[in-house]
């Protein structure tokens, strides 16, 4: 089968969509969030990893081959929701990520932890998979409530797995900490092997056509270039502030570093946000939130550079959060709905691309908060300039369309 065919070969589940349960809805955001805060529990105890485990210089390789891990399954991985039977195909990454988690809970030198960072990393593209499959389960009418719901379930994780990492490993230990993650995800897949429907897809395309096919899908979806690019100027601006705000509070606030994981539960707030999004998509609205999401981000980055006070930081950080995890649902949503046969595929795009920009966005933080914070609020606020910008121009192109 052609890659043209393979882009246009319907893929449906074995019955038509019956809705979700709440319970299942908790089932499937428990599960994403216990998978993300795995991947994220690393970045707070570089410290302490690095010389127990004899990394040194390389110690920032721990948080670096997550990041790889996870890009490469969202590429090889994920799209695989289109074409194998979803529920066997979330269950094994979930086996993944008990058997990763393990290895790092009983990592004894620096190259079994590094090993163990890639293979967490890959693993959770689990969260990747079951976020489009909930949106496959859902009823039409209700996919962004599922989908906010399920999403928030994956924010929430990744953004208190810094101070629960703090909080476990100096109660605990580290190797407890990643021991009792192994525990925790092995509980939700059992679970999830009891409560998931099976989903087929009709597909027969071969492994690698499906991969080839992902090259053609932003040409041939205008929607997906859009939204993926102006999420991805929203995450780099997210990021940026998160990897630099620590060392504003430090030094011009002098938080301590329990200080910093309270001010990061505060932060986590905004990702309340996700489930609200999720119901304002259904609603047919989710053009005009995105344009207002984007410009809370930018007004968030303008009062975090004209401020003295704490509190006034962490009511920024709640509305950056807030609109970057609005508008990620509201396109979300909107990617996976345009081509439900393709939605894995559309998916993994639109994930991979908003990571990248994450990731430029960390990369500069450093040198940016050390020369000024203003420097780092500038930038911010230009990232989501430049978001509003493409979202203007979908916006217009659209109206020329009609």
């Amino acid at each position: 089968m052609s890659t043209s065919q393979v882009m246009q070969a319907p893929a449906v589940a074995a019955a038509e969509p019956r809705g979700l349960s709440s319970g299942m809805i908790f089932l499937l955001a428990t599960t994403c969030a216990m998978v993300a805060a795995g991947s994220y529990f690393s970045q707070p105890l570089l410290p302490v990893l690095g010389p127990e485990m004899g990394l040194g210089s390389s110690t920032g390789l721990i948080v670096s081959l997550t990041q790889i891990g996870f890009c490469v399954g969202l590429v090889l991985v994920a799209p695989l929701g289109d074409l194998v039977e979803n529920r066997r195909l979330v269950l094994v990454m979930l086996s993944c990520s008990v058997a990763a988690l393990t290895l790092a809970a009983f990592s004894t030198n620096g190259g079994m932890l590094l090993t163990s960072s890639v293979l967490i990393g890959f693993s959770a593209t689990s969260v990747q998979i079951l976020v489009p499959l909930s949106a496959q389960m859902a009823r039409p009418e209700e996919r962004g409530r599922v989908m906010g719901k399920v999403t928030s379930g994956l924010l929430f994780g990744a953004l208190l797995a810094r101070p629960v990492a703090s909080s476990v490993t100096f109660h605990f230990g580290w190797r407890a900490l990643f021991g009792g993650a192994a525990v925790a995800v092995a509980i939700v897949a059992v679970l999830l092997s009891r409560a998931l429907p099976e989903r087929r897809p009709q597909a027969n395309a071969r492994y690698g056509a499906l991969l080839l096919s992902l090259w053609k899908l932003p040409a041939a979806h205008p929607l997906l270039l859009a939204r993926a690019s102006a999420q991805a100027m929203l995450f780099g601006a997210f990021s940026l502030f998160w990897t630099a705000v620590p060392f504003e509070l430090t030094r011009h606030h002098g938080l301590t570093q329990q200080g910093i994981a309270l001010f990061a539960v505060a932060g986590a707030g905004g990702a309340l946000s996700a489930i609200f999004a999720g119901r304002i998509a259904d609603r047919g609205w989710a053009v005009p939130a995105s344009g207002i999401a984007i410009i809370s981000v930018g007004l968030a980055f303008a009062l975090a550079g004209a401020t003295s006070s704490v509190w006034v930081l962490a009511f920024a950080a709640i509305a950056i959060d807030a609109g970057v995890q609005c508008n990620h649902v509201l396109s979300q949503k909107a990617v996976v709905s345009m081509a439900p046969a393709m939605g894995s595929r559309l998916n993994s795009l639109y994930v991979t691309t908003f990571i990248i920009g994450g990731a430029l966005g960390s990369s500069v933080a450093a040198p940016l908060v050390d020369r000024s914070w203003h420097l780092v609020t500038a930038g911010g606020a230009l990232a989501a300039l430049v978001a509003l910008s493409i979202w203007f121009l979908r916006l217009r192109a659209r109206r020329v369309r009609a």
